[in-house]
């Protein structure tokens, strides 16, 4: 079922609060800058009109309302693209799931090259399905677990495995020397609290550089949003 136009709007809206669209578009007339923010919204509205279908079927994403998809999902995901844009950079997300943030971030910005690992099948189809309803062939999908990917990336992005102590020994293996590891999380009471157990496996933290930024998710002021940064030295 096609995106309601409130639904298109309030994509249209938060990706203008986080600056993607304008800065996406520099350069361009009046005209070919609103063609490409509709191409953008577009894209958007397609992948979520497909994860919904899906989901009915598969459970990729929970009960959720398309809104919160939107701003809990699309928005939280493309909040770390400011870290990314220009870097030409290889990024791998781990534990894709329904595509975040890969996705998002690939409709965003086909410079990017993006690696999305899912071991579960179901959900790996759904991401392949995604890559080529949309184009995307900067975005490849790895159907398997990412303790047996072999390449080794610049970035590593995670929104959902967990303690940082765990990530950190999911991926130390995938990065480059001087690359990112980048967890979104909530709370800083409860990052402080995995950085800690994360130093303590690590000698102290003594091989890594971490920080912690706060983000902000358009429309999602009631809720606190922080992503760590973890560089290997």
């Amino acid at each position: 079922m096609p995106l309601e136009k409130g639904e298109r709007e309030l994509i249209a809206a938060g990706l203008k609060t986080l600056g993607i669209l304008r800065s996406g578009a520099g350069g361009l007339s009046d005209k070919k800058l609103d063609e490409f923010h509709d191409e953008k919204v577009d894209r958007f509205s397609l992948f979520l009109e497909e994860l919904l279908l899906w989901n009915r079927r598969t459970n990729l994403i929970g009960k959720a309302t398309t809104r919160e998809i939107i701003i809990r999902h699309v928005f939280d995901s493309l909040s770390v693209y400011h870290l990314l844009k220009e870097k030409n950079a290889s990024i791998l997300d781990v534990g894709a799931g329904a595509g975040f943030p890969s996705v998002p971030l690939a409709i965003i910005d086909r410079a990017l090259r993006i690696a999305a690992v899912e071991r579960r099948h179901k959900r790996a189809a759904f991401l392949q399905n995604i890559a080529v309803l949309l184009n995307l062939d900067h975005l490849e999908v790895i159907e398997a677990d990412v303790r047996d990917i072999s390449g080794r990336f610049d970035v590593v992005l995670a929104r959902g495995v967990g303690e940082l102590a765990v990530l950190y020994e999911l991926t130390r293996k995938t990065v480059k020397e001087h690359a990112m590891i980048i967890a979104f999380k909530g709370r800083i009471t409860e990052i402080e609290k995995e950085v800690s157990r994360l130093k303590e496996k690590t000698a102290g933290g003594k091989s890594l550089n971490l920080s912690i930024q706060r983000v902000r998710v358009p429309f999602l002021d009631e809720e606190e949003r922080n992503i760590v940064i973890i560089e290997t030295k």
